[in-house]
């Protein structure tokens, strides 16, 4: 963590805080389960009662088939090997079983289409957006981070992701918003600015994919997927390349040490300070 830590404040260029020449980030993993998670433990079904009636009703229409079928194997066994005695007896011995096996089959049927529908109305779309407070919290004033790994293991089930990767990624995110909101300037000055999540997550989401950008194509799915699921704004790839992350580091730090201007306008007057038939692209909206 350590490692992580100190490639974290180089690619930011801010400190986290220190007492006594020791860095006073706590990071803990917890197995709680904290209030936004329990939607999504729960499960993505409507009416799970509902769905698992369906799930009986199909069991049982398969298994009347299946009763119809076994008791007439024999007959039709011995009828492969020898041709039965009397053709009529045979005829009206398929006739019945073709017309059970059609009745059973409509209301089979009918019964798996109530219950695709069923599975089609649960999804995702049920919990969106997931609160940020469900995976992980900072704390500020005693800088701390607390990640939920049971959360963070349920999301990745449920999107076929590599739970440790995830969590990676989730760590990191973590690491970036405790620094951007505690950290210190490199001359050593604390410019603390709260109160507009909206402008700190997307700065922490810029400089987290950057970061990740550089590790594994894997880190990087699975970040996307998480930022996607409590509906964070992604970041644009020129915002990722050199020359912007330059401008957004020189506007970050203007935005924290000025906390009556806007990220808007700190955006604005560092764009003014570029050559003239420079192009700027939108940061933020």
């Amino acid at each position: 963590m350590s490692s992580i830590r100190l490639e974290i404040e180089k690619a930011m260029g801010l400190k986290f805080p220190e007492r006594n020449g020791e860095v006073i980030v706590r990071f803990e993993e917890s197995m709680e389960i904290p209030q936004p998670a329990e939607t999504l433990m729960r499960g993505l079904y409507r009416d799970p009662d509902r769905v698992r009636q369906g799930f009986k009703q199909l069991h049982q229409e398969t298994g009347s088939m299946i009763e119809i079928l076994m008791p007439r194997r024999s007959r039709l066994r011995e009828w492969a090997d020898s041709l039965p005695e009397r053709p009529k007896e045979a005829e009206s011995f398929l006739k019945e079983t073709t017309d059970q096996l059609l009745m059973r089959e409509q209301r089979l049927i009918q019964v798996e289409r109530e219950l695709v529908g069923q599975l089609q109305e649960s999804g995702l779309n049920d919990v969106y957006p997931i609160p940020l407070a469900a995976f992980g919290i900072c704390t500020y004033r005693d800088p701390a981070v607390k990640l939920f790994l049971k959360p963070l293991g349920r999301f990745a089930e449920l999107y076929e992701i590599n739970p440790d990767t995830l969590q990676q990624a989730v760590r990191v995110h973590f690491l970036f918003l405790l620094l951007l909101v505690a950290g210190s300037d490199l001359d050593g000055q604390v410019y603390a600015r709260g109160g507009e999540d909206k402008v700190i997550h997307w700065l922490t989401t810029v400089y987290t994919m950057r970061y990740l950008k550089s590790q594994s194509t894997e880190l990087i799915h699975c970040y996307q997927e998480w930022i996607n699921a409590w509906g964070a704004k992604m970041p644009s790839q020129s915002m990722l390349n050199d020359r912007e992350c330059e401008k957004t580091r020189a506007a970050m730090i203007f935005w924290r040490r000025q906390p009556n201007v806007s990220w808007e306008e700190c955006w604005r007057i560092i764009n003014q300070l570029e050559r003239p038939d420079s192009t700027s692209s939108m940061v933020f909206n």
